[in-house]
């Protein structure tokens, strides 16, 4: 019985080869983007999830109270607060602070050489606890989780061992130097997986860090995380009390902190509280794509549903004639089944081969580390058996019902038709369902790439054009050095000004610290970002002055300017008011008087409100060279710099960053957003049109006879392509008047997640439904026109 029903099915796919052949490319490219999201999900929700105790284990948070009454959420900790926790809480079983150590420098003496690597680690190295391998579980590839009791000892990745000495096997026991004074010898080599919010690189032990004897509970810099194992059955409420305790007991007065616990499990998915690696998603967007998989699978079966009930009228007739050779409804649905499910298999299969293109590019789109191997995965192979099994159901269970309930005398001798009340047939009611669905994905495409236009083009109250950063080393050379390196810069006429500072307006790590104004009783309650400027720093990024003047050179602290921000929050109507008010922070030891008040500018990203920033003149803190190059030769004005920076720091690495790269890294994931989007609407618009040439192929062998009699009678070609298009107009317009609304709803929600955004004009749903239109129109439009132009003799001689 099952070969009779393969054989029969075959004839027919073969019998009906064009319709096969939309049907699996329909179904292919639909599963296909199934398979790929599947796989991007599981990657990220599988963030930390090797880690046997992931489930005992947590970061502490600090939560800062705002004036406002809401609490910002931080996931930095005051310095002293590892040791004291440790101390003072008994149910933690395991504590590690865990230390993000930005622009390391890093020498590797060659052993048979005085030849000396130089490396800068912008990023990945960390300091840790020895506790932290015992709290969490990479895998080693050489060496054990004790040897960060060496006080000398490193750790590398294997990525980072291989970079270094070329085989990571050649890296144990070798030297490396970080910074200017830590001699230590790779001690061991861990594999890191991929999905972690880990981005370790180089580990070393917290004991050799300064923080170890740091006693000041008041300032919290970025990348300062502590994380704890807690015993099984732990009430976590409970520790968090006790938290909030250690936070009165040990924090200044004039601070309104607290500490709490978040699961590790959580960190990925914060949309509140930095990831530690910064490559969280929100849930939000992983359902989105859920979403967005489930809807472009549901218009590849529409394309399915559609053909096959276009074709009910000759299938009808093949039922009619079973019936009366003694077929039974049963049989008939399984023999409609069969065909179903042959074709979804190829179709899953055909997927397969498209995944596999297309995940590496994708791949580096979303900067996800998706080898092909992940498609050939036993889980991946369970998705694709449950998605054969619901499409055969979802794809097949209509036409099979309706097939197989034909009257075989009523099917020999009339045409076949379904319909629903009110004359609205269910293909066009399906037409309208995959038109909805794209023109809410195209409607939300060419939003999302107004609002990535918006953070490009938008100001930030800086200018960023032109302006390049370099790292200056923060040893006594550096500081020795700058005024040198100063004057050779402009020495370059390449170069039109040089500022030296703690970190550019805005950039991804920033100091905070709430401060004493006016020598008040307590310190505000709002944090500040805090950053070193000299006198340049406000005229090369053009940072415009609401009130007062620039700071003086000074090599100590005593002059502050605030931002617009600082004002409002203190209380004050006017810039003015603020002026020569005196400021102090960190119990005293920084103090000055407020000498200017800026115009607001962005120091952050424009998704998020202007903060409180606070600048002064502090030459010692500055360790950035900020340089505004001339437009006319750049390539020849970063060459000119490089033999600078060598000649005035030969042994450091020449290293820079554009103002324009940094802002852009803030809008990374906004921007692998627009992508998916992009993708995700070409392929739901590629799959009704799909849909739309299958009906209208069918349509045109319908009504050929119609076509001749209309010609005859005088019609022209352009009337009767209209006649073809005018029903596929009306229906992708009602497909608009649904998806408008819709796509409305949740585009304002979007944009009133970001602090700055775009409008929602109504050109973007205008564009989106006349781009659905005409695309609309140009794939029927084949059909339509060589329908009109067939020769009516023939048309009217077919039967």
């Amino acid at each position: 019985m099952i070969n009779s029903y393969i054989k029969a099915a075959s004839r027919n796919l073969i019998r009906n080869s064009i319709y096969s052949t939309i049907n699996i490319t329909g179904l292919s490219v639909g599963i296909a983007v199934c398979l790929l999201i599947f796989l991007i999900i599981r990657f990220e929700t599988g963030y930390d999830s090797f880690h046997t105790k992931k489930d005992r284990l947590y970061r502490i948070t600090t939560v800062m109270a705002q004036p406002n009454g809401t609490d910002a959420h931080e996931p930095a900790v005051s310095f002293p607060l590892p040791g004291v926790v440790q101390q003072e809480i008994p149910q933690i079983e395991k504590m590690s602070p865990v230390v993000h150590l930005q622009d390391m420098q890093l020498l590797l003496p060659e052993p048979q050489s005085l030849v000396r690597k130089t490396f800068k680690q912008k990023t990945g190295v960390y300091a840790v606890a020895p506790a932290f391998f015992e709290m969490f579980d990479f895998p080693w590839l050489a060496g054990s989780p004790s040897v960060l009791k060496d006080r000398n000892a490193v750790v590398l990745t294997k990525e980072t061992a291989i970079r270094f000495f070329g085989d990571w096997k050649m890296a144990i026991d070798r030297q490396i130097q970080l910074g200017l004074d830590m001699h230590a010898r790779v001690a061991g080599i861990v594999d890191m997986p991929p999905n972690t919010e880990f981005g370790f690189k180089i580990l070393m032990p917290y004991a050799a860090t300064p923080f170890v004897q740091a006693t000041n509970w008041g300032p919290l810099e970025q990348g300062y995380e502590c994380y704890v194992l807690l015993p099984a059955g732990t009430n976590v409420a409970a520790v968090d009390r006790q938290l909030a305790a250690l936070a009165r007991k040990y924090l200044p007065e004039t601070l309104k902190n607290f500490f709490v616990l978040q699961p590790l499990s959580d960190i990925h998915f914060s949309d509140t509280i930095a990831n530690t690696g910064g490559h969280g998603i929100t849930l939000d967007r992983i359902r989105a794509m859920w979403c967005i998989a489930i809807f472009i699978l549901l218009i590849a079966c529409v394309n399915f549903v559609n053909l096959s009930t276009a074709q009910i009228m000759k299938r009808s007739r093949e039922a009619g004639v079973r019936k009366i050779l003694g077929s039974s409804n049963v049989q008939l649905k399984m023999q409609f089944f069969v065909e179903t499910f042959t074709l979804v298999a190829a179709s899953c299969l055909l997927a397969v081969l498209l995944t596999s293109v297309c995940i590496n590019p994708l791949s580096l789109m979303l900067d996800i580390p998706l080898p092909v191997a992940v498609v050939y995965q036993p889980a991946t192979g369970y998705f694709l058996l449950g998605v054969l099994v619901a499409v055969t159901l979802a794809a097949g269970f209509y036409p099979a019902l309706v097939i197989s309930g034909v009257n075989p005398l009523n099917t020999l001798k009339q045409r076949w038709q379904t319909a629903l009340p009110g004359g609205l047939s269910l293909r066009k009611l399906l037409v309208v369902f995959q038109f909805m669905v794209a023109q809410v994905l195209i409607i939300a495409t060419i939003l999302i790439i107004k609002q990535m236009s918006y953070f490009k083009t938008a100001s930030m109250g800086f200018n960023k054009e032109l302006i390049v950063n370099v790292p200056v080393p923060g040893d006594s050379a550096g500081l020795n050095r700058m005024d040198l390196l100063h004057d050779r810069l402009l020495s370059l006429k390449q170069v039109r000004e040089v500022s030296f500072n703690a970190a550019p307006p805005a950039n991804d790590g920033n100091w905070w610290t709430d401060f004493n104004f006016n020598n008040a009783k307590e310190n505000t309650k709002f944090a500040t970002i805090h950053k070193a400027i000299d006198t340049a720093y406000l005229p090369l990024y053009q940072i415009e002055l609401a009130a007062g003047r620039n700071v003086t050179a000074s090599n100590s602290i005593r002059e502050f300017i605030i931002n617009e921000t600082v004002v409002k929050k203190l209380g004050f109507h006017s810039p003015e008011e603020v002026l020569n008010k005196p400021i102090s922070m960190w119990n005293g030891e920084m103090k000055g008087t407020i000498v200017g008040v800026v115009k607001d500018f962005h120091p952050l990203s424009l998704k998020e409100e202007v903060p409180p920033v606070l600048l002064f003149n502090f030459k010692d803190a500055c360790r950035n060279a900020s340089i505004r190059l001339d437009a006319g030769n750049l390539p020849e004005g970063l060459r000119g710099i490089e033999k600078i920076w060598e000649s005035v720091f030969p042994a450091h690495p020449f290293e820079y960053q554009f103002m324009d790269e940094v802002i852009a890294g803030f809008y990374r994931r906004e921007a692998q957003l627009s992508f998916l989007y992009q993708l995700f609407a070409g392929i739901a618009i590629f799959l009704s049109c799909l849909g739309l040439y299958g009906l209208a192929s069918w349509m045109a062998v319908q009504r050929t006879r119609e076509v001749g009699i209309r010609k005859v009678l005088g019609a022209t070609v352009s009337s009767i392509v209209m006649l073809f298009s005018r029903e596929f107009v009306w229906l992708v317009s009602i497909a608009f008047l649904l998806a408008a609304p819709v796509a409305w709803y949740f585009l304002r929600e979007w944009l009133q997640s970001f602090a700055s955004s775009t409008t929602l004009s109504w050109w973007v749903f205008a564009c989106g439904g006349v781009a659905a239109l005409s695309i609309a129109l140009i794939t029927v439009s084949y059909h339509a026109v060589r329908a009109a132009l067939a020769n009516p003799v023939k048309s009217l001689q077919q039967q």
